[in-house]
């Protein structure tokens, strides 16, 4: 529960004297940014306008889809792109909520200067999201439940540590190949602006997640260790190996329909399986070292995949744990 902040605790703020938790602060200034300077708004989007590579949405690279007509192609990817840009914009509203009640919470002066700064950046990010939604001129597809569960309880959560690892350390270390991918395969200019700005603080925001629950770690029994990456890395290897299947095939389906295309329950399993064969190359990819999930590196970093930890657990043979580890070495 929330507790009132009384006046002699600010005269006497204590920061942890973290270099790399101030630094953080100080980036969030010097790397600042103006919604409305640096991001050219007046770039029209188009309505029949390529936003975004086939390649990037779910079942997007398999023969069948290539196969369809490019307007259903267009139409089905700028859906997916929409209802992913919506999601991303109702985050950064429950990541502003997040920060705030983290900068109510924590007494570390540092923490608490992050915090706010954050505030700042998400605040920033879902205008920014909303903009562009707008502009696309299409209401987008709603969240799903689960997507809504995870936020309403993170919404409703009120420690400092579980506030700061769902939201800093695992749902943004998630988000960042989230928005690699978006910004790797981005057509349009200002997609491409927007998503540049926002993955530069957001990987700052990460950044804190990871120190500090690093620091957590590093001042904290084995048990209580164990007990903390017995939460996490069954959620985070989940993350890392989760892959488009049938309920993103639902909604591909969903939009071929809207898109005139006929016989598009037809199509289903051909999708699927053409899409289990690049899951296959993609999870060899990744446990062979070529492409280790952000996810995986951040839970590195932050010392749940020490040696006693993944014996305790069990993990030591993971094979994405081990590409992780092995790929630190390398």
């Amino acid at each position: 529960m929330l507790r009132a902040m009384r006046t002699r605790e600010l005269l006497h703020l204590h920061n942890t004297g973290h270099q790399g938790i101030n630094a953080l602060f100080s980036k969030a200034h010097s790397a600042d940014w103006d919604i409305d300077r640096d991001v050219d708004w007046t770039v029209p989007i188009g309505p029949q306008e390529v936003l975004i590579d086939d390649a990037w949405s779910a079942f997007g690279r398999t023969a069948t889809f290539q196969a369809l007509p490019e307007a259903v192609r267009r139409y089905a990817t700028s859906r997916g792109l929409g209802r992913m840009l919506n999601i991303l914009q109702v985050g950064e509203s429950v990541a502003q909520d997040v920060c705030a009640k983290i900068a109510l919470l924590v007494r570390e002066e540092d923490y608490r200067n992050h915090a706010a700064a954050q505030a700042m950046d998400e605040a920033r990010h879902h205008l920014a999201y909303r903009r562009f939604i707008e502009k696309m001129g299409a209401e987008p597809e709603d969240i799903d439940a689960g997507t809504e569960t995870m936020f309403d309880a993170l919404l409703a959560a009120d420690a400092p540590l579980e506030l700061i690892a769902t939201e800093q350390f695992f749902l943004e270390s998630v988000a960042m190949d989230i928005f690699e991918s978006l910004r790797t395969h981005a057509r349009h200019p200002l997609l491409r602006d927007i998503l540049t700005l926002i993955t530069r603080d957001e990987s700052r925001h990460m950044g804190f997640g990871v120190l500090y629950v690093a620091e957590w770690m590093r001042t904290h029994g084995l048990a209580e260790r164990v007990s903390f990456a017995r939460r996490w890395l069954g959620q985070m290897l989940f993350a890392a190996t989760d892959q488009p299947g049938p309920i993103m095939l639902g909604r591909l389906l969903r939009r071929l329909r809207e898109a005139g295309v006929d016989d598009a329950d037809a199509l289903g399993p051909r999708l699927l399986r053409e899409q289990q064969a690049i899951n296959v190359a993609e999870r060899a990819a990744a446990v062979s070292g070529q492409r280790i999930p952000q996810v995986m590196k951040s839970a590195r970093r932050a010392g749940l995949l020490e040696a006693d930890i993944l014996d305790a657990l069990g993990l030591a043979e993971h094979p994405l744990i081990r590409a992780t580890l092995h790929a630190s070495q390398a």
